[in-house]
Formats: C-alpha cells, structure tokens, sequence
C-alpha cells in the first residue's frame, strides 16, 4: 500500500476530524470559552476530549473493520483456490483413470476457465500449458510437475521444502513426474461412441472379458468403470 492511500478512503473522518478541530480552535483564539479557570472552559474542553476520542475511535474501529473483511476475503479466496487445485487433481486422475474423451477434454477446458478466476496468473499458465500438453501427449510430465510448483506458490506453501533451499521436494517430484510420464504413454483419446461401443462388446462377453480388454484394447476392468460413471446417461 502506498503511503497516502488510506487518505481517500478515510476522508470522511479525516474532514470529521479538521472540522471538529478548527471548530474548537476558533473559541479557544477568539475567547469565547473564557479563561481557564472558568466552567465553561473546563465543559468545553471535556466536550473537545470526549469528541476527538469518539472520532479516534471511530476511525479505529472503520480501519479494524476494514482489515477483518480482507482478512475475511482471503480465507474465501484461500478455499476457493483449495477447491480448484482439488478439482484440477481430480479431473487429471479421471482422465488416466479413464483415458482422454469428449467429457474429460470439456471438463479439463473449463477447468483451464475457471484457472483464470482462481489461482494465480502464473498457476493459471501452467495449467493451461498443462491441458495443451495432455491435447498433444507431449511433455505431460514436466508441464504436470510445473504446475504443481506453481499452486504451492499460489498458496503460499513456498518453504525450505519446495522453495530450493532444501532438496527434499525435488526427489519426490522427479518421482512423480517418472510416474506420470510412464503413465501418459499409454494415454489415449477415445470418443464416448468408441467408449459406448467397447462397453456393450464388453457386456456380451461370457468369459475373457479381461483378456479381450487387454489384447483388443490395452484397457483394464478399471477403465471400463470409469467410463460407465462418465457415460451413465447414454448408457
């Protein structure tokens, strides 16, 4: 905050306040109050008192106000920034759970949306950067371990374990990133017709079913699963 930015937004008391003073100052210089000793200067300066501590705290109290709602707004905004990284997660478990299809691509669009409203302007790149590479299959894994960087900066969880004064995030990282690279050479797209189809094949099948998801398919009971939950209405 700059030095006199308060003043606009406090100019109300702030004129309160001169008013008040310049009102008292002109009878205390011109005499009207009397001397010093007399009651009617001991009653003016009692009310000059009790009315600068009123605007005082006033003021106080409208600054205190003031901090408690930020206060209150970054709690808000740090849910809901909890909230997307959750739903970001998730929307990636989905989508090798089940392979990339129709829903997962529309999720994950709007999810890169909703990026914009929520999380940080370098967070929301990432994770952009993130949907642009699953699209693709190309470096899924580092822009995955980028964005995850990005959202512990976005929420302030930037200590000695992930900020490079200490090496014990990095390992668990390159792990991470090891697994979802394995992982995404095996992650395809598929339509929900080709989904719908492999399904109702799957269904007819008295026995074999998961030898024939495997040979024909490289998909596993799992994946079939998934796929009922995300297709459940066209099914």
């Amino acid at each position: 905050m700059k030095r006199f930015d308060w003043i606009p937004k406090n100019a109300a008391w702030l004129g309160v306040g001169i008013v008040f003073i310049a009102w008292f100052w002109h009878l205390f210089y011109y005499g009207v109050v009397g001397s010093d000793t007399s009651f009617f200067f001991q009653f003016v300066v009692a009310i000059m008192s009790t009315g600068l501590i009123a605007i005082v705290t006033m003021f106080m109290f409208q600054e205190q106000s003031k901090i408690e709602s930020r206060k209150e707004n970054s709690a808000k905004i740090f849910e809901k920034k909890i909230e997307f990284y959750n739903q970001a997660i998730d929307g990636l478990d989905e989508i090798y759970a089940g392979g990339l299809g129709d829903k997962t691509s529309h999720q994950l669009l709007f999810l890169v949306s909703k990026a914009i409203l929520v999380a940080s302007p370098d967070a929301a790149d990432k994770f952009a950067q993130l949907y642009i590479s699953i699209q693709n299959n190309e470096n899924v894994s580092k822009c995955y371990g980028d964005f995850l960087r990005a959202a512990r900066t976005d929420l302030d969880l930037v200590d000695q374990i992930s900020d490079g004064t200490a090496d014990s995030f990095d390992p668990i990282l390159a792990r991470l990133e090891g697994s979802i690279k394995q992982e995404s050479r095996h992650l395809r797209y598929w339509s929900d017709d080709e989904k719908i189809t492999i399904i109702r094949k799957y269904d007819k099948l008295k026995t074999g079913k998961g030898s024939w998801l495997k040979n024909e398919h490289g998909l596993y009971y799992s994946q079939i699963a998934t796929w009922r939950k995300q297709l459940s209405e066209q099914l």
